[in-house]
């Protein structure tokens, strides 16, 4: 099947994305977004990810990309060890939606069609990074604001 990939972030100013296998802040109108963007799309993650989140996400298919061939996720997630097998799943939609982590951003950054982005306002404890982005996406929505975060849609 023919697929587009988009990716889904939240990040501070200083393009944080995780510190201990978590997010570094809880906003829950950044967590409303994201599930309103998401659902009804596969989101392809990769293992750290899909262990940090401790379940699969209801409504979309969840598909992990790892290269440990003897990995088992959890029971209804689909397993693949390349990008290229992604075009063997039956997926329920043909946008599917990056959520991380970020050796898979970094690895899918080239291949995303456009990008949504919460900027969380300020800067956080953090020891997992998004990778330089903005060259690579010259066309950016007008942000909406939120309490904590602006969101803005980038696209090449």
């Amino acid at each position: 099947m023919k697929y587009t990939l988009t990716g889904v972030v939240a990040m501070d100013d200083n393009r944080a994305i995780g510190y201990q296998g978590a997010l570094p802040w809880r906003l829950v109108e950044d967590l409303r977004l994201f599930k309103r963007i998401t659902m009804g799309h596969p989101i392809l993650m990769g293992r750290i990810t899909h262990e940090s989140m401790g379940r699969l996400l209801p409504g979309r298919q969840n598909i992990v990309l790892t290269r440990s061939s003897s990995y088992c996720a959890a029971e209804g997630a689909v397993v693949i060890h390349s990008l290229a097998q992604l075009e063997h799943v039956k997926l329920q939609d043909p946008e599917v939606m990056v959520i991380g982590g970020a050796q898979i951003y970094g690895m899918l950054l080239s291949k995303l069609d456009k990008l949504h982005v919460s900027h969380i306002h300020g800067t956080h404890e953090a020891d997992t990074f998004f990778p330089p982005f903005s060259e690579q996406f010259p066309h950016v929505s007008e942000g909406e604001e939120y309490e904590g975060f602006t969101f803005r849609t980038y696209s090449r």
